[in-house]
């Protein structure tokens, strides 16, 4: 059968993605250039806010439109598909995550292909994200997330390195490790491991690559940090941290069910930059949670201006069933659509001067994406992005100097490429 794969949401929900393409690649089914081409498409879907879930819906009704037959899977699913309605849907299996695995018994069972196989895509990126555990041990009161993939459930360790060696194989040069809290892995499993134990030992494979790790939970990430602190010094990992802040109020962080306070949130980033001055700080912060007051919005900007994370991603709370806060009286629209806009503002105005300290600094960077026009995407040792006006070879590392920035980026050139040998302003 030929295959369209499409994923939406967050990395693991990409990663889910990926992996059910090969594996079906693996079982004789092989990728279509379009979804027109194809006997059979996948949707791996997300459900993280309201206005995703209606897009998830017509963007199977789409693919069911074109493609003889669709399975839905990913974070929609476990929560119900009453959504899923029209012609469709007698051609619609849908798949609980974690039953990804009979996805290639599945597709079996379509029709025949009617015109031989597309020739294979060919490869944009040499990144790839290793899945290393379902759900999570938070009960955050907006989450759904959480209620579509349950508890915790870590990937085991040599499963891990498998899966690692098996990209590295593929011709990965960047591993993403990968999860709804990075920070939890291992604390179902036996014998004490905990997430630094895991990132040294991917670090620690053959080869020439590197190593970015998913977000953590601040919560899961405290009593572990020293640690992760000393993994997250191995050459091959990426000085980056993705730690979700959510509010800078504390009554808003009790009423998330959040388990840590805005101080506490503050000290972790201290002792953060601390061992790692020019690390890349992300953050997440939702905006209009129900009972969120101007004061409440007010502190969340100052603690954004204070700590100045290079990405802060900005979502305006949506009540999902079966939260605890679908429950509780909203924020009036137009005020939460007004602090939505507000925090945008911010974030890049901070997200400009933090990038701007950049430019005029060279260093090695790794070329991951090839992108439109021409132009690549390159990783520093931090993983801040560098575009790059001219393509070197996916994969390659080279040495770059930053020329300007934009709030989400770094414009660069590939310094070697261009004939210079100076290397002023170390990254």
């Amino acid at each position: 059968m030929r295959v369209w794969v499409e994923s939406y949401g967050c990395a693991q929900s990409h990663g889910e993605g990926a992996s059910i393409a090969r594996d079906l690649a693996a079982h004789g089914h092989p990728a279509a250039r379009s979804p027109e081409g194809a006997d059979v498409a996948v949707l791996v879907t997300c459900g993280v806010i309201g206005a995703t879930e209606a897009r998830m819906v017509r963007r199977w009704a789409a693919l069911a439109a074109v493609t003889p037959r669709v399975i839905v899977t990913g974070c929609l699913v476990p929560l119900g598909v009453d959504g899923f309605r029209g012609p469709g849907r007698a051609r619609t299996t849908f798949l609980p995550i974690r039953e990804q695995a009979h996805l290639p018994a599945l597709v079996g069972t379509a029709a025949e292909p009617a015109a031989p196989p597309d020739r294979d895509v060919p490869v944009a990126s040499v990144a790839e994200e290793i899945v290393i555990a379902q759900g999570c041990t938070s009960g955050c009161a907006y989450c759904y997330s959480r209620l579509a993939r349950g508890p915790l459930a870590s990937v085991g360790p040599l499963d891990v390195l498998a899966r690692s060696r098996a990209a590295l194989d593929r011709g990965a040069r960047e591993l993403r490790l990968t999860g709804l809290d990075t920070a939890a892995w291992g604390q179902d499993l036996p014998g004490g491991a905990d997430l630094s134990d895991l990132v040294r030992a991917v670090a620690g494979l053959d080869g020439d690559f590197r190593v970015r790790v998913g977000m953590l939970s601040p919560q899961t990430l405290g009593p572990i940090v020293e640690r992760y602190l000393d993994a997250l010094a191995a050459p091959k990992v990426y000085r980056f941290v993705h730690l979700p802040l959510q509010s800078g109020s504390d009554p808003v962080l009790a009423a998330m069910h959040r388990r840590y306070t805005a101080d506490e949130f503050r000290r972790q980033v201290g002792r953060i930059r601390a061992r790692f001055p020019d690390v890349h700080l992300a953050t997440d912060v939702i905006v209009g949670f129900p009972g969120e007051s101007d004061d409440d919005h007010r502190a969340t900007e100052a603690l954004l201006a204070e700590l100045g994370p290079e990405t802060v991603n900005v979502t305006r709370f949506s009540p999902r069933p079966g939260t605890p806060a679908a429950h509780r009286a909203p924020v009036a629209s137009r005020r939460a659509k007004e602090r939505s806009r507000s925090l945008t503002r911010l974030r890049q105005s901070i997200a400009r001067a933090r990038l701007e300290r950049w430019i005029g600094r060279s260093g090695r960077a790794r070329v991951v994406e090839h992108g439109p026009r021409g132009t690549a995407v390159a990783r520093l040792d931090n993983y801040l992005p560098v575009v790059l006006a001219r393509r070197p070879p996916l994969g390659a590392e080279v040495e770059v100097r930053v020329e300007g920035a934009r709030a989400t980026y770094l414009l660069g050139r590939a310094a070697l490429e261009e004939g210079s040998n100076t290397r002023p302003n170390q990254l």
